[in-house]
């Protein structure tokens, strides 16, 4: 199963949006594999650690979910409570996970300081395909599709159709149609950017940081500070890669710029920093 699915599968599992079938049939699961029930027990203290810095009704909502789960025993015998905050849409609740760890702070390393994530959880956790800026940019090349002259409008269909397959999640097919693009236009970091993308939408995550490294160090690419934050979670998955991931996480936990500064801050939070 995909990371994404994986992770959203627990999501909903915490969130009592399962079923009472699908219910008892990932409970099942999770009393046959320790790894599953390790990780729905991570996403659960993540979620509560954004019900601290949340509203204050949504606060005593999680405080007294928690109190139930210390009375029925959470995670004994296999049993697992499920969470359900009052109202709060999980995917909400899930897009501001980022800026909500920053803000915790160390009550963050209190939930973590005997079993910290992983590189692998880590990962998990802060992937998600980039899909808006790529469906924008297609959207704006579909626009002017036609209106500039016949070289540069070829030029542009063909990344249009490369970011199309991107879009459609059809990421091997986006490769061949972006390194064939590359060819003829070597410095379109448009297209760099989302070649080192499909490959790590496709687990190539060795090529991926070869593509990508070099958008993170240029002056001029709008690309450059979603580059480091890939970059970053992509040395999470290759050998020898932690401390190079810790190093952008900080350069981009110090920039203001950055759209994703407070994820930057929270993952240097659960990592010790």
């Amino acid at each position: 199963m995909e990371n994404n699915d994986y992770i959203d599968r627990i999501h909903k599992y915490l969130s009592g949006n399962m079923n009472q079938a699908e219910t008892s049939d990932f409970e099942n699961e999770i009393s046959a594999n320790e790894q599953l029930a390790k990780d729905v027990k991570l996403e659960e203290k993540l979620l509560l650690g954004i019900g601290l810095v949340g509203d204050d009704d949504l606060r005593k909502s999680i405080a007294a979910a928690d109190q139930r789960k210390a009375e029925q025993q959470f995670f004994t015998a296999g049993k697992i409570v499920s969470l359900q905050p009052k109202k709060f849409e999980m995917k909400k609740l899930i897009s501001i996970a980022a800026a909500a760890v920053i803000l915790v702070g160390l009550v963050w390393w209190g939930f973590f300081r005997q079993t910290p994530p992983n590189a692998e959880q880590l990962f998990a956790s802060n992937f998600k395909p980039e899909t808006a800026k790529s469906a924008a940019i297609a959207e704006s090349l579909q626009a002017s599709s036609g209106l500039l002259g016949d070289s540069t409008s070829t030029a542009q269909d063909s990344l249009l159709e490369a970011l199309k397959l991107y879009n459609d999640g059809k990421y091997n097919e986006a490769m061949v149609a972006l390194d064939t693009f590359l060819v003829y236009h070597p410095e379109n970091d448009t297209a760099q950017f989302y070649l080192g993308m499909s490959h790590l939408n496709e687990s190539r995550y060795a090529r991926a940081v070869e593509v990508l490294q070099p958008i993170t160090t240029s002056e001029t690419s709008s690309f450059k500070l979603d580059a480091m934050w890939y970059l970053g979670l992509c040395y999470f998955k290759v050998d020898g890669g932690f401390a190079k991931a810790e190093e952008l996480f900080n350069q981009l936990a110090s920039n203001p710029e950055s759209k994703d500064q407070q994820a930057a801050k929270g993952i240097l939070q659960l990592i010790g920093h």
